[in-house]
């Protein structure tokens, strides 16, 4: 198996051990956050198992064409539409409730919902094809 020695890779692999090596000195000197040490060490792991994974590959492999990116695109506009009108319920529940809520309440709710319709409307617009 022939692995990629460029520029990328070894900066990816760079991040991801001084990752395990910043959770180790962590969870040794530090024992009271000891969870964030276990935190950056897992996180180095899996970046480590995604660097070899993408190693592996041709750099063309990763490069998107002009289809998925106009998907990327047309899908993060409507996330962007979705997350406004959550937003927009959010505003009229509490102006017309008796009880307030919190930006910070909604905050989570909002991310979420944004996060999840963009992966999914981006999912939607690759298996739909160029019908419009």
């Amino acid at each position: 198996m022939k692995f990629r020695k460029d520029r990328g890779i070894l900066r990816f692999f760079g991040m991801s051990s001084g990752m395990i090596l910043l959770g180790v000195i962590i969870s040794l000197f530090i024992q009271p956050i000891f969870f964030i040490g276990a935190g950056l060490i897992l996180g180095g792991l899996v970046l480590s198992v995604t660097g070899l994974y993408a190693s592996t590959k041709p750099i063309e492999y990763f490069i998107p064409d002009e289809r998925i990116t106009k998907n990327t695109d047309k899908a993060g506009h409507h996330a962007f539409w979705l997350v406004l009108l959550v937003i927009t319920f959010f505003n009229m529940v509490e102006l017309y409730s008796p009880s307030s809520i919190k930006y910070m309440d909604g905050s989570t709710v909002i991310m979420l919902v944004g996060v999840y319709s963009f992966l999914i409307l981006r999912w939607y617009y690759n298996k739909k094809g160029e019908a419009e």
